[in-house]
C-alpha cells in the first residue's frame, strides 16, 4: 500500500484548495451580484444556522476516521480498518438523516426566532439534505486521508465545487428570471402581490437564495455519488494477504462507540469554532439597527445608494458575510490543509511514540502555515478596498460597507491561519476539549466586543472586525501554547514566525507603495484591476526574495520536495 509523503499530501490538498477557492470565487462573485447585500444576508443566515448542525453531525468525521485509520494501518490491523469503515457509514448515515429531518421540521421557527427572517426557512429546507451527503463523503475522505491518500478528498472537493457553480448559479438565475416574468405577467411573485419591479426583486430574494443553496445541496449529492463509485472502482490498496494477516476485528458496538466518542469530541470543538458565525448572525443586524436609530446621518451614504432603512441591518450583515468574510476565509482554509495532510504522519508518530518524527512534522506544518498566512493577511490589510473592487466592482454599496472591516480583518487572517492547523495537532493528541475551551473563551470575547462596538454609530460594522481580531489573537496565542505544551516539543520562534513576519511586512509595504504610485502617477489610463494585480505581483516578488534571503526552513522544504529521495 503506497502512502503519500507529508509534502506530497500537502501539495495535493493545497492545489485542491487553490482550485476550489478560485472556482468558489466564480460562484460567490456572480451570486453576490445577483443577490446583493440583502440577498446575501438570507444566504449567509441559512449557512450560519446550518453550520452548527453540520459541525455536530459531520465535522468531526474526517479527523476521527483519519486518526483511527492511521492508527490501524500503523498496527497492521487492516481487517479491523475495513470493518470500521462499514460501521462508520451506517452510523453516520443514520445520525445525519435524523439531523436532516429535524432541521426541515424546525426550519420555520429557526428562521423566525434565531434569524428574525421568516423567509430564511426556504433556504434552510433546501440546505438540510446536504448534511447526509457530507457525512457519507466525510467518512470516505477521512478513511483515505488516514491511509495518506489525499486524492479522493481533493477530487471530490473540486467536483463538488464545479457542480455548485453550474447548479447553484443556474438555479439562482432561473428563479430570478421566473420571478420577474411572473411579476410582468401577473403582478405577483410566488403568490405575493408587488408594487413595482424593485419590490418584485426584493420579494424574490429569499427564493433566489434558496435556489442557490438547493444547487449546492445537489452538487454535494453528485460529488458523494462520484466519490463512492470511484472508491469502489479504484480501491484502497489493501490486499487480501494484508487482510488475512490479521483477521481479528473489534465488535460493531465497539467501533460505533469509538467513532461517536472521538468524532463528537472533535465535533464539539468544531461547534465552538462556528460560534463566530452565529455570534455575527445574532448581533450584527440588531446592533446596526440600534446604531442607525441613534445616528441616521452616518448611514445616509447607503440610503443614497438604494438601500432602504428597513433593509439596512440585513444589507450590512450580508455585505460583511458575503464580501469581507469571503476573502477573510480564503487563507485559513489553505493553512488548515497543512494540518489535514500532517494528521496521518502526526498520528503515526504519536502512536509509535516517535518524538523526533512528531517534532519534524509539526515544524514543517507550522513553518509552511506561517509562510502563507503572514504575507496574505498583511496584504489584505493594505489592499482591502482594491481587492473588493477587483471582485465586486458592480456592488459599490456593499464594497463601501465591507472595505474598512476587511482591512482590520487582514490581521485576523494571520492569527486564524496559524490557529487552524494547531487544532488538528490538539485533536491528534487526544485533547479536543482543550481546543474547545480556548475557542469558547475567544467566542465570549467576540460576543462582548460585538455588543459593545457595533452599536456605536461611528464604528458600526468595523466593530465586528475589531472583535474578530482580538478574539483570533487570543485563540492563536493560547492554541500555540497548548500545542507545544502537549506535544512536549519546541519550534524555533525566529525561524518559524519572526523571519516570515519581516518578509511579510516587506511584501505588504511593497504592494501598497506600488499601488499608490501607479494610481497617482499613471501616465496613461490603466484599468484599476491591472493596478491591483501589478501591486500584488510586486509585493509577492519582494516577499519571496526576502523569504529566500532570511529563512532556511522553506529552502530546505523546497530542496526536499525536488530531491529524488522522498
Amino acid at each position: 500500500m503506497k502512502k503519500q509523503s507529508f509534502l506530497k499530501g500537502s501539495a495535493i490538498l493545497v492545489g485542491m484548495v487553490v482550485i476550489t477557492k478560485a472556482l468558489g470565487l466564480l460562484y460567490k462573485i456572480p451570486l453576490a451580484n445577483i443577490l446583493g447585500g440583502t440577498g446575501m444576508g438570507y444566504f449567509s443566515a441559512a449557512f450560519s444556522v446550518f453550520t452548527p448542525v453540520f459541525s455536530i453531525v459531520a465535522a468531526g468525521i474526517p479527523s476521527a476516521m483519519s486518526r483511527l485509520a492511521a492508527e490501524n494501518a500503523a498496527l497492521g490491523r487492516f481487517s479491523n480498518l475495513r470493518k470500521q469503515k462499514r460501521v462508520a457509514h451506517l452510523t453516520f448515515a443514520l445520525f445525519s438523516l435524523c439531523a436532516c429531518v429535524l432541521m426541515i421540521l424546525a426550519a420555520e421557527p429557526l428562521g423566525s426566532a434565531a434569524v428574525k427572517e421568516p423567509a430564511v426557512k426556504y433556504a434552510l429546507i433546501c440546505i438540510a439534505p446536504s448534511v447526509v451527503f457530507c457525512s457519507i463523503m466525510n467518512v470516505e475522505r477521512g478513511y483515505y486521508e488516514g491511509l495518506s491518500n489525499m486524492l479522493p478528498t481533493a477530487l471530490s472537493e473540486v467536483a463538488e465545487t464545479v457542480f455548485k457553480i453550474v447548479l447553484g448559479l443556474g438555479l439562482a438565475l432561473f428563479t430570478e428570471r421566473y420571478a420577474l416574468d411572473s411579476f410582468e405577467q401577473r403582478g405577483r411573485v410566488f403568490g405575493i402581490a408587488c408594487r413595482d419591479s424593485l419590490s418584485a426583486h426584493d420579494t424574490a430574494l429569499p427564493f433566489i437564495a434558496a435556489a442557490a443553496i438547493l444547487g449546492s445541496t445537489l452538487a454535494s449529492g453528485i460529488a458523494c455519488l462520484m466519490l463512492l463509485v470511484g472508491a469502489k472502482i479504484k480501491g484502497d490498496g489493501i490486499t487480501e494477504d494484508m487482510l488475512k494477516a490479521d483477521p481479528v476485528t473489534d465488535s460493531r458496538r465497539r467501533h460505533a462507540k469509538t467513532l461517536l466518542t472521538l468524532s463528537l469530541s472533535i465535533a464539539f470543538a468544531a461547534v465552538i469554532t462556528t460560534m463566530t458565525g452565529m455570534i455575527d448572525m445574532l448581533t450584527i443586524a440588531p446592533c446596526i439597527k440600534r446604531a442607525a436609530l441613534k445616528s441616521p446621518h452616518i448611514f445616509e451614504k447607503y440610503y443614497s445608494m438604494g438601500v432602504s432603512p428597513r433593509q439596512l441591518p440585513t444589507f450590512m450583515y450580508g455585505s460583511y458575510e458575503g464580501l469581507a468574510m469571503l476573502i477573510y476565509g480564503l487563507v485559513p482554509t489553505l493553512t488548515a490543509m497543512f494540518g489535514k495532510s500532517a494528521l496521518p504522519s502526526l498520528s503515526d508518530a504519536w502512536a509509535r511514540r516517535d518524538k523526533a518524527a512528531f517534532a519534524e512534522s509539526l515544524q514543517k506544518m507550522m513553518t509552511v502555515s506561517a509562510v502563507i498566512a503572514i504575507p496574505s493577511g498583511l496584504g489584505i490589510c493594505v489592499l482591502a478596498r482594491p481587492a473588493l473592487m477587483f471582485l465586486f466592482a458592480a456592488r459599490a454599496a456593499e464594497v463601501e460597507a465591507a472595505a474598512e472591516p476587511l482591512a482590520i480583518m487582514g490581521l485576523s487572517v494571520v492569527f486564524f491561519g496559524l490557529s487552524l492547523p494547531c487544532f488538528t495537532v490538539i485533536q491528534t493528541l487526544g485533547k479536543p476539549a482543550k481546543a474547545a475551551a480556548v475557542i469558547a473563551a475567544g467566542g465570549v470575547i467576540k460576543l462582548l466586543l460585538n455588543l459593545a462596538l457595533i452599536s456605536i454609530p461611528e464604528i458600526n460594522l468595523s466593530g465586528a472586525a475589531v472583535s474578530e481580531l482580538v478574539s483570533s489573537a487570543f485563540v492563536c496565542v493560547l492554541t500555540l501554547r497548548e500545542v507545544y505544551k502537549l506535544g512536549g516539543v519546541r519550534c524555533s520562534l525566529l525561524e518559524t514566525y519572526i523571519k516570515p513576519l519581516y518578509a511579510g511586512v516587506m511584501c505588504a509595504v511593497s504592494a501598497r507603495l506600488t499601488y499608490d504610485f501607479i494610481d497617482k502617477w499613471k501616465i496613461v489610463p490603466v484599468n484599476y484591476r491591472l493596478v491591483t494585480l501589478t501591486a500584488v505581483t510586486f509585493g509577492g516578488i519582494m516577499y519571496f526574495i526576502s523569504l529566500y534571503l532570511l529563512c532556511e526552513t522553506p529552502k530546505n522544504i523546497i530542496k526536499y520536495a525536488f530531491s529524488k529521495k522522498k
